[in-house]
């Protein structure tokens, strides 16, 4: 299903890489698929991402991310602006400026729902300033919907999470910084923590969890386990295009009144990029068989060669059918109410 008929328009604050898919190239692709405008902001114009060897680009400054809302204010052109993401921004005065705008849109269009993903670090490391991550505390206040991954949520939470009832704990200590709908992306748990029904053949390998956390205005928590499986390759992009996909199913899962929306809208996002990276995995798996001369590999950590690279990065355009169709890729999938 897509949201062709409706009047959607989000604003896509994030980075941007001329070659490859990370930051607004990996977000806004599935959201246009999904029937969304999309105005975009790249507050970083790399030559690709830097994950590879060398790059080039530079960083707009905090005034010209501001006359860039400005003009945009001038021209009446944030008036129909349905929905705000933010992805990677690393520069603390930025996103001070994006919370003061997202604040003055939400004064003129109270609706309007701002998902935020607290891009900050991963593996253990933060790599933003570490100045950042109290501002993204106040933040959480004004975002409805936040998506870190089990690091940034740990961080955020000032916690550890090494079990299901952490990483539970851990989203109500989000929802106590302001924000009603947490989901932490990928959170990885010991399998005697995992509920049987959610159990995967892979689980003792090869599987990661993604917790949903909803707070009513009632002050009742729903919270979901969401297991998916993993591939030993190496993927770049899955997150921004996780929380692109988050805006478009939310506001599905809301149109169509389902019950418990949150965890719905995760359950079909977690369907799509699971299967875009198996898509990715797979292509992987054939470029090493080749240059290999028919050995079998894989890529389980960065590659040195920038051609190496180019065969991992996330194969978004050609994953049209898994975004506009997550219930044929859900059969890997399985959830729960925790």
């Amino acid at each position: 299903m897509t949201l062709d008929d409706s009047s959607y328009r989000a604003l896509s604050i994030q980075s941007h890489m001329v070659s490859g898919y990370c930051g607004n190239k990996a977000a806004v692709f599935p959201l246009q698929t999904l029937g969304f405008d999309v105005d975009i902001l790249n507050t970083v114009q790399f030559s690709n991402h830097t994950g590879y060897p060398s790059w080039t680009g530079g960083r707009l400054t905090a005034n010209e991310v501001q006359d860039l809302f400005t003009g945009l204010e001038r021209n009446g052109l944030t008036d129909d602006y349905t929905h705000v993401l933010t992805g990677y921004i690393g520069n603390y005065e930025i996103l001070e400026r994006i919370e003061a705008f997202v604040c003055h849109l939400k004064t003129k269009s109270p609706k309007l729902i701002f998902v935020c993903d607290p891009v900050m670090g991963d593996g253990g490391r933060l790599y933003v300033a570490p100045e950042i991550v109290p501002l993204y505390r106040d933040i959480l206040r004004t975002a409805d919907i936040v998506t870190p991954n089990q690091f940034e949520a740990e961080t955020l939470a000032e916690t550890t999470i090494n079990s299901l009832e952490s990483a539970c704990e851990a989203a109500k200590a989000l929802h106590a910084l302001g924000t009603p709908n947490v989901i932490i992306t990928s959170v990885s748990l010991p399998v005697n923590q995992v509920p049987e029904s959610v159990r995967l053949p892979c689980a003792e390998t090869h599987a990661l969890y993604c917790l949903t956390s909803h707070k009513a205005i009632t002050g009742v928590t729903e919270q979901h386990l969401i297991a998916f499986p993993t591939y030993p390759g190496y993927f770049t992009g899955t997150g921004d295009m996780f929380s692109g996909l988050v805006v478009a199913r939310w506001q599905e899962a809301i149109d169509n009144k389902v019950v418990s929306p949150l965890a719905a809208a995760a359950f079909k996002v977690v369907s799509t990029v699971n299967a875009v990276t198996l898509k990715t995995f797979n292509r992987q798996k054939a470029f090493i068989h080749a240059e290999n001369r028919g050995q079998t590999g894989s890529i389980e950590k960065r590659p040195d060669s920038p051609k190496v690279i180019r065969q991992c990065e996330l194969m978004v355009i050609k994953g049209k059918k898994e975004i506009e169709d997550p219930d044929s890729y859900s059969s890997a999938i399985k959830m729960a109410a925790v």
